[in-house]
């Protein structure tokens, strides 16, 4: 593969993209099979256990959630950080009250792992948003799922 070349944000922000109802992403930059997204989640919504071929690492902005990660579960907070290692399942919870806000870093895969591209699993985590699921819902496992808890 060849490297990406430098790129440095230099324009406004790109819009919030609906996943699902109360689930939302900011694509802030990618390259390499790298990239940093911020994610919006209002009160009340949830992620469903999911894992995927790629590692995963992030910092919760805004807000409080229960996060998942394997068999451990605990209240992440404001400038907490968390890892998640490529093949493990998560999800995570929003508590009533303040939307979470997350910067998450997702790592390229190994050369000699194949998986679907971040772009791939967007594309199909959308469709699952506007009600058009597909063959399969998502290519890396069960798909985002939203869910109010009211």
């Amino acid at each position: 593969m060849e490297p990406a070349p430098p790129r440095v944000r230099d324009e406004p922000a790109p819009e919030w993209l609906a996943l699902a109802k109360g689930i939302y992403i900011r694509r802030m930059v990618e390259g390499n099979g790298c990239s940093i997204s911020l994610y919006r989640m209002d009160p009340g919504h949830r992620l469903a256990m999911d894992r995927h071929a790629f590692p995963e690492l992030g910092v919760i902005l805004m807000g409080r959630c229960r996060f998942v990660i394997g068999d451990e579960e605990r209240t992440l907070r404001e400038g907490d950080a968390y890892y998640i290692p490529a093949g493990t399942r998560h999800g995570l919870s929003v508590p009533e009250g303040v939307p979470l806000v997350v910067m998450d870093v997702t790592a390229p895969l190994p050369p000699d792992v194949s998986g679907p591209t971040f772009d791939e699993v967007l594309e199909q985590a959308m469709r699952v948003a506007v009600g058009d699921p597909g063959e399969p819902r998502l290519p890396h496992g069960r798909g985002i799922e939203s869910t109010s808890g009211s």
